[in-house]
């Protein structure tokens, strides 16, 4: 049992590396923006998403920039499902707070993981998230 637990690890402890598999093209808009700014992330799904069988597939938009007091450093939203090819579109906002000036610099996350029923055993399988994009945002003061 130490063995595979030990033989887990590096898939692990990978998750932050990106995918060599495939990189998507992504954009933002606006590239620059207030601290009230809505930024829409879009790019185009290289796999399709959502439940399909017994696995889950996603895509995940993270953004962050250095903490700052009293206003939003990072945020994070999954993408609906989607099909494979199609354009997706992930909005990030600063709901009712404002977004701390700077650069932000985000990822595009794809993820898996299995789908069990409530009468079935479930396999111990954790899939390691894969960077597949990255991106950048500006946030002014104002």
């Amino acid at each position: 049992i130490v063995v595979l637990g030990m033989a887990g690890a590096p898939a692990v402890s990978g998750a932050a590396q990106a995918s060599g598999s495939s990189t998507l093209h992504v954009s933002v808009k606006p590239r620059t923006g207030s601290s009230t700014a809505h930024f829409a992330v879009s790019f185009r799904a290289a796999e399709t998403t959502g439940t399909v069988g017994t696995v889950r597939r996603a895509y995940r938009v993270t953004a962050g920039d250095q903490a700052g007091q009293g206003c939003l450093s990072s945020a994070a939203r999954q993408a609906a499902p989607a099909k494979a090819g199609a354009n997706v579109r992930v909005v990030l906002s600063p709901g009712k707070s404002s977004w701390c000036a700077g650069t932000f610099r985000g990822d595009v996350w794809e993820t898996e993981s299995i789908v069990c029923q409530p009468t079935q055993v479930c396999p111990d399988v954790v899939v390691a998230p894969q960077k597949v994009g990255t991106f950048t945002f500006r946030v002014t003061r104002g």
